[in-house]
């Protein structure tokens, strides 16, 4: 039975962190060799305080611990249109990762990597090649998302998918999250990481995973298997919330039994889900589909805050969003409600 070892650090203090990481490679059995890549979540240039990357702290606690270790650390991301070189330095990565002496991996290759998954695609390109490495250490930021509700661990390994290319399987899926979580299953499938650690110590709640709240949580979780540690982060803070991702992977007998290994882990009595996050109506498939065309949030631009900066228009995969005479219009007839443009809007200038 895998285990998920749980618990609650309410700072950043990097011994504790170290520790409680240390801990939980003992309690699942795992023993960390060899070149290792780190696949934190870096989606774009924030302030660590902003809690929409993985904090450095977390990261220079675990990369200490690999160094401990004996390992080769390289550590790698495709963040949403920034150079990970920016975002690096923009989130007060770059002097540390190079203190402790980490190769950087930018995932620009083009790397075919095939799969019989839950999906109906069986292709899929990749950034970077996960089969490179001797193991693959996912270290998700705990936070809430608009189209898929949270983005966790399985959600975290999206970003081998270069750049731009996310947009191609956003077009694909459409407002169709059942589709677009099996994708996400089986991205993770192929990416496979030996573990999975969560940094929920000051997560997101509310209009994330870009422009939420910070909310300090203090939740730090392990596991061997992403899918059961995003079902028990998923029950224990929204259990009555659309879990995509891991109704996905239950209906395909891929969520097994797990066993908690509970050390503290704190109860967040009110934890925020995104407006955006509809619930999955019991009904046929077609008149669900028209529904949620109808029905699902759209994304609505904040004229108070944007700044024409046109990031929305590079990143929406359906070309909905345009700039004319100063002022930023949606498509809705073309607009496929992945919320992109909300997610990489660097200024909260987008809401649903």
């Amino acid at each position: 039975m895998e285990k998920i070892v749980a618990g609650q650090i309410k700072s950043y203090d990097p011994p504790t962190i170290k520790a409680f990481i240390e801990k939980g490679f003992q309690e699942t059995g795992l023993s960390i060799t060899g070149r290792v890549l780190v696949k934190p979540n870096l989606l774009s240039g924030k302030a660590p305080e902003r809690a929409v990357t993985t904090h450095p702290v977390f990261l220079s606690a675990l990369i200490e611990l690999l160094k401990d270790h004996s390992c080769t650390v390289c550590l790698g991301d495709s963040p949403g249109y920034e150079s990970l070189e920016r975002v690096l330095k923009a989130g007060q990565y770059t002097d540390m990762l190079t203190h402790l002496g980490v190769t950087i991996v930018p995932f620009t290759k083009d790397v075919i990597k095939r799969i019989d998954g839950v999906s109906p695609y069986h292709e899929f390109l990749f950034g970077e090649d996960p089969g490179q490495y001797d193991h693959i250490i996912n270290v998700p930021k705990l936070k809430t998302h608009g189209m898929m509700g949270m983005t966790l661990a399985v959600k975290n390994t999206f970003g081998f998918v270069r750049g731009f290319a996310k947009g191609r399987w956003h077009l694909r899926a459409g407002i169709d999250r059942a589709l677009f979580a099996s994708i996400l299953v089986d991205i993770h499938s192929i990416a496979m990481p030996s573990v999975n650690i969560l940094d929920g110590i000051l997560g997101m709640s509310g209009n994330g995973p870009s422009n939420g709240a910070p909310s300090e949580l203090g939740i730090i979780a392990l596991s061997r298997n992403g899918l059961a540690l995003d079902d028990l982060i998923e029950q224990r803070l929204c259990p009555g919330a659309e879990h995509p991702v891991t109704e996905c992977a239950r209906m395909n007998g891929l969520l097994t039994p797990y066993e908690v290994v509970d050390l503290g882990m704190p109860s967040v009595p009110s934890f925020a889900m995104p407006p955006s996050c509809a619930t999955d109506w019991n009904l046929p498939s077609p008149l669900k589909k028209a529904l949620r065309a109808i029905m699902v949030k759209k994304p609505k631009g904040n004229p108070k805050n944007c700044r024409l900066c046109g990031i929305c228009v590079r990143v929406c995969p359906s070309h909905a969003v345009s700039i004319r005479n100063d002022t930023l219009h949606f498509d809705y007839s073309a607009c496929i409600r992945c919320y992109c443009c909300q997610e990489m809007c660097p200024h909260d200038a987008i809401r649903v």
